[in-house]
């Protein structure tokens, strides 16, 4: 009796896991998760607005007070740089990896001056940029990534609707572009 009942204890408990992992890996399995919709939007090391109500993409604002951008990028070759500026009241940027895990994020209020200056890096870029600065980067914030690719989404913050405009001039100047590190 005692053997069946624990039979069906570790029955059940096996069943609930399995369940539960099959539920959490859905998305990467459909192809319905972060990644595949950000890459599905274009080219990398450029930004993409997100509209503010649902769309095909799957990826929209549900606040009607932030404008997003969002920017693909891969390190492999070569640092990355975020830069935007612009009158806004708060901004907030964020790093995710390939799995949607957020691996960097930082806002206005946490910022060296008052725009986003972010590089991304692979730990030998790192290096390379400690050993000799480049004047452009000396202000910028350096932040060390465990992997190469992942997508950046860069949030203005508009309470009003006179402060919309200066949202999406945040938005449309920010700039994702690829730089290179002269060898030392």
């Amino acid at each position: 009796m005692r053997s069946a009942l624990l039979a069906i204890v570790i029955g059940l408990v096996g069943a609930a896991i399995i369940h539960i992992v099959i539920i959490l890996a859905l998305p990467m399995w459909t192809g319905k998760d972060a990644w595949t919709r950000v890459t599905m939007l274009g080219a990398m090391n450029r930004f993409y607005a997100l509209a503010n109500e649902p769309n095909t993409t799957g990826l929209h604002n549900e606040d009607p007070h932030i404008r997003s951008a969002v920017c693909r990028f891969d390190i492999s070759d070569g640092p990355v740089r975020i830069i935007a500026s612009g009158d806004v009241p708060m901004w907030t940027v964020s790093a995710y990896d390939t799995a949607s895990n957020e691996t960097y994020s930082m806002n206005d209020r946490s910022a060296i001056g008052t725009g986003v200056n972010i590089t991304f890096v692979t730990p030998t870029q790192m290096l390379q940029l400690r050993r000799v600065m480049p004047r452009a980067l000396e202000r910028a914030v350096l932040v060390e990534l465990g992997q190469p690719q992942g997508y950046v989404v860069l949030r203005a913050v508009a309470p009003t609707p006179s402060q919309q405009p200066a949202a999406r001039a945040f938005l449309d100047t920010a700039v994702c572009t690829r730089i290179t590190i002269d060898p030392a």
